[in-house]
C-alpha cells in the first residue's frame, strides 16, 4: 500500500501540490492496521492504486474534509509551508486518524469527485472541431459528472487565439497550447445532462464540502475557478449508473449531434460496465440516423497526461485529438485540420 501513497504523492508534486504530496508520504506510515480504517484499506477488495480506485486520494480528501468542516482544525499547519516538522506531522496524523476512525472509514467508500473545471478546455476544443466537421449543433451526455460543472462547457471561455465561448464568462481557461488551434465554429448546446452514482448538489452544504474536499488545499486558484463555475448554476446530475443513463438518453432519437463524454472518470467504472457502455454506444451509433460522437478524456496508459479520443458515427471513425494534462494545464492538439 505504501507504494500507492508514494505514487499519488509524486502525482501531486507534478501538479504543484507539494504540501499535499508531503502529507501523503507521511500518511502511509500513520495508518493503524488494526483500526477500522486500516482494516478497510489493507483489505480493499478492488485495486487501491492511484490509476484505479485511488485509496490515497480518498484518504487525503477525508482529512481535508475534516479540516474544512472544522472538525480537525489542528490539521491546518500541514497545509502551510514550513509550519510543522515531519515527526510532529506523523504524531498529529496518528491522533486524527484514531479519533475520526469511523468517519474516515465511511468517507473513503465513495470515489474521488474532483470535477476539475480546466478539463473543459478539451471538451470546448472538441466541440468546436466537431461542429466544423459535421455542421451540427449538440446535445451532450456526460458520464461520471460529479457536480455537473463541466456540463457548462459552453458557458466557459477558452482564451486562445480569438477565443472560444463567451468572453465575459467568470470561468477563463488558459491552457498552454501546442499545435494548431481548432477552427472556431460556434455551436448551440441544446441539452446537456449528466449522471453519477453519487451526484453532488452544490446547493447542499455537505455536497459542496465534498466537492471542495478534493481540491488540494495548497491550490487556492483551483478553488476560485471551481467557485466561478458554481456561480453559473450547474444542472443537478441524475443519480444513475452510466449504462442506465445512456439507455434512457438513447430511448428517443435526437436532432443534431449527440456528444457523449467523460473526463478522468472511466477508471472508476467496472470492467463489465466499460464493456457494456462501449457496446451500447457502438450499437446505437450504427443504428442512428443522426450523428453520434464519443469523447474520452481519460488515462490511456500513455504519457504525458490523458488521451483525447473521439469516436464518430455513422462513419465508425476514430479521431485522435491529442493529449491533455490531467488538470487541464496544457493541451497538445493533433486533430486533423478542417477547411474553412
Amino acid at each position: 500500500m505504501k507504494r500507492h501513497f508514494e505514487r499519488q504523492a509524486d502525482y501531486c508534486s507534478a501538479f504543484g501540490a507539494d504540501l499535499t504530496a508531503r502529507l501523503l508520504r507521511q500518511l502511509s506510515n500513520c495508518i493503524c492496521a488494526s483500526s477500522a480504517l486500516g482494516q478497510r484499506i489493507f483489505n480493499w477488495p478492488g485495486d487501491p492504486a492511484p490509476e484505479a480506485d485511488n485509496i490515497p486520494l480518498r484518504l487525503a480528501g477525508g482529512l481535508h474534509a475534516l479540516l474544512l468542516a472544522g472538525k480537525a482544525r489542528e490539521l491546518a499547519p500541514i497545509y502551510r509551508k514550513g509550519a510543522i516538522a515531519d515527526a510532529d506531522m506523523q504524531t498529529l496524523l496518528q491522533a486524527v486518524l484514531q479519533r475520526h476512525d469511523s468517519e474516515l472509514t465511511a468517507f473513503i467508500e465513495n470515489a474521488p469527485q474532483t470535477n476539475e473545471v480546466r478539463r473543459a478546455a478539451g471538451i470546448i476544443a472538441a466541440a468546436h472541431w466537431l461542429k466544423a466537421y459535421n455542421g451540427c449543433d449538440l446535445i451532450a451526455s456526460e458520464l461520471g459528472t460529479s457536480a455537473g460543472l463541466n456540463l457548462l462547457f459552453d458557458k466557459f471561455h477558452l482564451a486562445l487565439g480569438d477565443g472560444y465561448g463567451p468572453q465575459n464568462s467568470p470561468v477563463q481557461l488558459t491552457p498552454q497550447w501546442q499545435g494548431p488551434l481548432p477552427r472556431p465554429a460556434r455551436f448551440c448546446l441544446r441539452d446537456a445532462r449528466g449522471c453519477d452514482l453519487a451526484p453532488l448538489d452544490v446547493k447542499q452544504p455537505q455536497d459542496l464540502l465534498r466537492l471542495r474536499t478534493y481540491i488540494w488545499a495548497d491550490q487556492p486558484e483551483r478553488r476560485a475557478r471551481t467557485d466561478a463555475a458554481i456561480s453559473l448554476n450547474p444542472p443537478l446530475p441524475q443519480k444513475s449508473s452510466a449504462i442506465e443513463f445512456l439507455r434512457q438518453r438513447f430511448a428517443q432519437p435526437w436532432t443534431g449531434c449527440h456528444l457523449i463524454y467523460s473526463t478522468v472518470a472511466w477508471q472508476y467504472f467496472s470492467k463489465e460496465e466499460q464493456k457494456d457502455i462501449a457496446e451500447l454506444i457502438a450499437t446505437r451509433g450504427a443504428a442512428s440516423k443522426s450523428p453520434l460522437a464519443w469523447l474520452r478524456i481519460e488515462a490511456d496508459g500513455n504519457s504525458p497526461g490523458a488521451g483525447m479520443r473521439l469516436d464518430l458515427w455513422p462513419e465508425q471513425k476514430r479521431i485522435e485529438l491529442g493529449r491533455i494534462d490531467f488538470h487541464g494545464r496544457w493541451i497538445t492538439w493533433a486533430a486533423p485540420q478542417l477547411g474553412h
